[in-house]
């Protein structure tokens, strides 16, 4: 394969995950609405990404780790850096989540990553709202 179909391949790849990502940030924005959580209401965001460049994996982190507590640990092949934003809370409307989705998904590609799981919780009643089980038409 030339460097040009490999990049090809990367960005058609890439394409499909964003897609998958704010495909389920939509689904998680509908469940939010219809428990009543609105840009007022205190939210926790965990997050994840993986990668098998360890240079990424830090890099991301060191973008990341401004606003985030991140943590990196290695699996195999594989550097998962978890990210989250406790102990603070966010407030986030559906299109600033939609944002926040695209912007990590952005973020990630640009370190060679892969922004894979992000959950919401509210922690009051500490009900939580992941992506993990969401299926689209990206899938």
């Amino acid at each position: 394969m030339s460097d040009q179909d490999a990049q090809k391949t990367w960005d058609e790849y890439h394409d499909r995950i964003k897609s998958r990502r704010l495909a389920e940030a939509k689904v998680i924005n509908l469940e939010l609405e219809k428990n009543d959580i609105s840009s007022e209401t205190d939210l926790v965001l965990d997050f994840s990404f993986f990668t098998q460049d360890e240079a990424g994996a830090n890099g991301i982190k060191k973008q990341l780790s401004e606003n985030y507590e991140i943590t990196i640990n290695k699996k195999g092949e594989y550097w998962h850096i978890n990210g989250t934003s406790r102990p603070y809370a966010v407030n986030l409307n559906a299109e600033q989540h939609l944002r926040w989705v695209e912007f990590m998904h952005d973020v990630a590609l640009s370190y060679g990553c892969i922004f894979s799981v992000w959950s919401i919780t509210e922690p009051k009643s500490n009900r939580v709202w992941s992506n993990e089980s969401i299926e689209t038409e990206f899938d």
